[in-house]
């Protein structure tokens, strides 16, 4: 295969001003994108609950993933509240939680991927998965965000997140967001984090910022990627999702981090137009509209 995404599939339930609507989230169901810009095989790694609903199974099938790695353990899938208010500020609530993933999760043929992507969403990924991935081979990219969060009762909170350094020694791409960053090594600017981060394991850091684009820091560069516009605003969940794996499926190909920036940034302008991770943009639209930023 030539990536894998591991971590937990949710229930989302979205509510806007404009609309309330259940939709499959989870950074393993953004990974819909890559067999739509042409990947050789994409693999998922996720645990649900007895309650997850056949036609979201039928989804994941329809989309050409391999559910090699798709378990129903316990009675309840991870479900998630998100909650906008009308200048997109969002308000998180958890109803419930899968089971955690490990190591022996990870079968053969997920850790013999050219890429494992790890997306946790509340710490459902145990430091064990990322060791044994390592010790593979593979590319191994992480979105910090499950582990900088906490629960509050139902209610998700941002945490500071102790493990960062031992964690990020067996990580190659880093993708997170400002606020994120900070709750790793509390800095006083985004830059002496990202050296910091930069001088632990990882070689490249994609830092995400929401209406102002995004940049990729490399050990010896910085590149910023400008915000792809969408036709319209329905939704931004999954946007940081489709984001990295679309960018590491370009950067693997092509090794130009900035193309593989451009290419992130216009899927995720391409998923803010619709609720949740569904009428993936194809490679040819995703070319199109950037053609522009190149």
């Amino acid at each position: 295969m030539e990536i894998v995404v591991v971590g937990h599939l949710s229930r989302d339930l979205i509510i806007t001003p404009e609309q309330t609507r259940e939709a499959l989230g989870g950074g393993p169901a953004y990974a819909m994108i890559a067999p739509r810009l042409g990947a050789l095989g994409t693999g998922i790694v996720t645990r649900v609950g007895s309650d997850f609903e056949q036609a979201y199974i039928n989804t994941l099938k329809s989309s050409n993933l391999d559910l090699s790695g798709f378990r129903i353990a316990g009675k309840q899938t991870t479900r998630f509240v998100n909650e906008y208010d009308k200048k997109g500020k969002r308000n998180q609530r958890v109803e419930a939680l899968a089971p955690e993933l490990r190591s022996g999760d990870l079968l053969p043929t997920h850790l013999q991927a050219n890429i494992i992507h790890f997306s946790p969403i509340l710490n459902e990924v145990h430091p064990s998965c990322i060791e044994s991935a390592r010790s593979y081979g593979a590319l191994v990219s992480l979105d910090v965000q499950g582990f900088t969060r906490k629960l509050d009762g139902d209610r998700v909170l941002p945490q500071k997140w102790d493990e960062a350094s031992h964690i990020l020694r067996n990580v190659d791409v880093v993708k997170c967001n400002n606020n994120e960053l900070g709750l790793m090594f509390g800095m006083d600017s985004d830059l002496s984090a990202v050296t910091h981060v930069l001088t632990l394991g990882p070689r490249i850091v994609v830092l995400t910022k929401d209406q102002s684009g995004a940049t990729i820091y490399t050990r010896n560069s910085q590149i910023d990627i400008p915000l792809v516009l969408a036709n319209k605003q329905i939704d931004t969940t999954g946007c940081g999702d489709i984001f990295i794996i679309s960018f590491l499926l370009e950067y693997m190909r092509t090794g130009d981090v900035k193309r593989a920036g451009l290419l992130g940034a216009t899927c995720a302008a391409f998923n803010v137009e619709t609720v949740g991770p569904y009428n993936m943009p194809t490679r040819e639209d995703v070319e199109n509209r950037m053609q522009s930023y190149l």
